[in-house]
């Protein structure tokens, strides 16, 4: 989920950028400190947003540069569990498909797709369902909850997201498009 912060952290304004005004300087330290970082309680850092108040400066002996508190806006993407996502899959593989949600991929196991047996067709780079035909492939969008989250600081692409599409109202966009139409088209029989 996204989220929008207010963070606090420390600006570094290294000596050739002094002559800088003092608000560009500052934006420009804390993105690059700070975007892209992972932590475990907030989640990754998308983007700094800018400063909201900026502190004294301090120096500190031996350093040519000039450290200042700060408190800025960023925003932030935490996957949460339980939590349901849209993404696009952006590959596929034997033993499923990897999902882009944010700034992450998440793991569609192929247990998790549908309650059928699905198979690898390697030929097309697809999963298909045995019984119903059903496939995903690279560029499908689809609707998934996240299952499990395994966040890495120290090495961010090593961060694990697990997914399922096993539910009501979770799947590949065309089937659950298709089902929605199939109950209108019921309901209109009944009638």
């Amino acid at each position: 989920m996204y989220k929008k912060m207010k963070l606090k952290g420390v600006a570094k304004i290294e000596p050739d950028h002094l002559g800088d005004p003092l608000e560009a300087a500052v934006d420009k330290s804390l993105r690059d400190k700070y975007e892209a970082v992972v932590d475990k309680s907030l989640g990754t850092i998308v983007a700094v947003l800018g400063a909201d108040s900026i502190g004294e400066g301090h120096i500190l002996a031996g350093d040519g540069s000039i450290y200042y508190e700060v408190n800025f806006e960023a925003i932030v993407f935490k996957p949460e569990m339980q939590e349901i996502i849209e993404g696009e899959v952006v590959e596929i593989v034997k033993f499923g498909a990897f999902l882009s949600i944010g700034p992450f991929d998440g793991l569609l196991h192929v247990s998790q797709i549908t309650n059928e047996y699905i198979s690898y067709d390697e030929k097309n780079a697809r999963l298909v369902s045995k019984e119903s035909s059903k496939s995903l492939g690279e560029g499908d969008r689809v609707r998934a909850r996240i299952i499990a989250v395994s966040l890495n600081e120290k090495e961010p692409r090593e961060s694990k997201i697990g997914l399922t599409m096993r539910q009501t109202g979770l799947g590949r966009q065309e089937w659950l498009e298709a089902e929605t139409n199939e109950k209108a088209s019921d309901e209109t029989e009944a009638k």
